[in-house]
């Protein structure tokens, strides 16, 4: 029992011991090891292999399983076992693998893009109760961002039927927010949360939700300063003309009363 416990030891340090040593002969220019390369198109992409054991041994070069060969923009020195990628686009990024024969060794570069917006949210959106509200996360990356709303800082209900999350136009799931039939519940600021393993980005706006009739009451208001307008008016000019109606009269009815004694005076002078 004892020497077989001791073989099954043995040979696990002696595959571990062979493991260690296979994977320590390839050594990449990762600032971490096993974490890859950050693409930043259009500057320079440089990978770098080499053996710790015989640095002059011959690279063979891979990317995503094909293989790698030189041209307009590919360069591979095998002075020093050297890839530089010049103007370089996203179609750029993917698994680049350099291997050696005698022994199979190799080891894979995964090169990534940081995630970013292409367009950043506005600081505040308004709308009217019962509109529908479409907030497009833009962003991009390599891997594909994955996308989590936020509201008001806490996760959206998603459990909502009024709410839908689609692709964006660029195609990154759940990146477009819909909610249908505003409400004035909806009213909040709205994150758009994006991570795809190298970076996370965040991006927020406030929507307001105004009510349908609030372009109304402006109007009713100058509606009503009006019609008091006019009734204020009207009084006045009611309150003024009156006493002009009145002074008018008295007027008729002094010449009324002096014209009976103009009538005596005519008769006295005839019988004369």
């Amino acid at each position: 029992m004892t020497i077989t416990m001791f073989l099954v030891q043995f040979q696990w340090v002696f595959f571990t011991l062979i493991f260690v040593c296979g994977a320590s002969m390839i050594r990449t220019n990762e600032e971490v090891p096993g974490q890859g390369i950050i693409l930043n198109p259009p500057k320079p992409l440089e990978l770098v292999c080499n053996t710790t054991e015989d640095l002059s041994r011959d690279v063979t070069w891979f990317k995503d399983g094909l293989l790698l060969n030189d041209n307009d923009r590919v360069q591979i020195f095998s002075e020093n076992n050297t890839v530089i990628v010049k103007s370089t686009t996203e179609n750029d990024t993917g698994e680049y693998t350099c291997a050696v024969t005698d022994p199979d060794i190799n080891a894979t570069i995964l090169v990534r893009t940081r995630t970013e917006f292409i367009e950043m949210f506005h600081s505040s959106l308004n709308l009217v109760q019962g509109d529908k509200l479409v907030l497009s996360c833009q962003v991009k990356g390599i891997p594909t961002p994955t996308v989590t709303w936020l509201k008001d800082g806490s996760s959206l209900n998603s459990s909502d039927s009024r709410i839908k999350l689609e692709a964006n136009e660029k195609g990154v799931p759940n990146a477009k927010l819909i909610i249908e039939e505003l409400d004035y519940d909806d009213r909040a600021h709205y994150t758009c949360e994006a991570n795809n393993g190298v970076n996370n980005v965040t991006s927020t706006i406030l929507v307001r939700v105004k009510d349908k009739l609030a372009a109304l009451w402006p109007f009713l208001g100058i509606c009503a300063e009006v019609a008091v307008l006019c009734a204020i008016i009207f009084v006045y000019e009611k309150k003024r003309v009156k006493p002009d109606f009145d002074e008018s009269d008295t007027d008729q009815n002094v010449e009324n009363k002096n014209l009976p004694d103009q009538r005596e005076g005519k008769e006295i002078r005839q019988r004369k």
